[in-house]
């Protein structure tokens, strides 16, 4: 991704919403981009009733419920638009969540949507961000649930100006550091952390990433962490998500550079190993402590 030309904000059942689109368009003002929001909530089921009357009484009420999701939806969107002075087009899903959603992704270059609370209903569908992150085609800026981030004037979430990229010599990783491109560029510091075993460190291929992103206007230093990521075998064996301490060492790394940015690639493995032996992706998006951009 060069250029942001197109970005998509989605917009949920929680004030957190708020946060992603002020931050959505600042993006959008200081990349030049059009930006458009997406109510990307399930719609309520009414269920099944055992009488006419009760299915009406339910019927009614989800027909007022879903115009009070909309009207608060509206209401967050244009108080964004106006504090920032852009318009904001709204699309309301009305189906499907995901599939309104990829819909509209597959003709964006970024989208931003916050974290799952998973102590608070946002409206999405379970697994919502997994199947937007693999089948969207573009990269995935979260902004974290927790309300201690520092909130720049126009109320966005400080982001994008230090930070920590997780790469790997791997597709995701590749993708994730090229995504993230237009965000580099205008970033203060930017630092590359690559988790691999003592014995398979390539100082010589961490210096051609290096000089990849100084030919993008990008300037960069690298480190070598460490902590190897378990094997196939260690994960069979573990009785726990051993994918944790790898989490928790970029998250720590985050806090000690101050970064208010993690790049990294999602699902590195096939989504089944991940769902079975758990990863780091998974735990980033359960976790994540400032705001983290995904490629898969």
């Amino acid at each position: 991704m060069s250029a942001l030309r197109q970005i998509l904000a989605l917009v949920g059942d929680t004030p957190r919403s708020d946060a992603v689109v002020a931050l959505a368009a600042r993006l959008a003002k200081q990349h030049g981009a059009t930006l458009r929001a997406v109510h990307a909530v399930e719609p309520l089921n009414t269920g099944a009733y055992l009488s006419p009357e009760s299915a009406s009484v339910a019927a009614q009420w989800v027909a007022e419920t879903e115009e009070k999701r909309r009207n608060a939806a509206a209401e967050r969107v244009a108080t964004a638009a106006r504090a920032a002075g852009i318009e904001i087009p709204l699309t309301l899903v009305k189906v499907s969540s995901v599939a309104e959603t990829l819909h509209q992704a597959w003709a964006a270059d970024l989208i931003v949507l916050a974290q799952r609370d998973p102590q608070g209903a946002d409206g999405t569908a379970v697994g919502f961000a997994g199947q937007l992150l693999v089948g969207a085609g573009c990269p995935l800026l979260f902004i974290p649930y927790v309300e201690t981030l520092p909130l720049e004037a126009d109320g966005a979430p400080r982001c994008a100006n230090r930070v920590l990229v997780a790469w790997a010599p791997r597709r995701e990783s590749v993708r994730a550091l090229r995504d993230a491109l237009p965000l580099l560029r205008n970033a203060a510091s930017v630092e590359l952390v690559c988790f691999c075993a003592p014995d398979e460190a390539d100082e010589g291929l961490l210096d051609a990433v290096v000089a990849y992103l100084k030919r993008h206007g990008v300037t960069a230093r690298a480190r070598v962490s460490h902590t190897a990521e378990p094997s196939i075998g260690e994960r069979l064996l573990s009785t726990g998500n051993v994918d944790v301490p790898v989490a928790e060492a970029l998250l720590s790394m985050a806090a000690d550079a101050g970064a208010d940015l993690i790049v990294m690639g999602g699902y590195g493995h096939a989504r089944t190993w991940e769902l079975v032996l758990g990863g780091v992706t998974r735990t980033m998006l359960r976790s994540m402590t400032v705001p983290v951009l995904m490629s898969h």
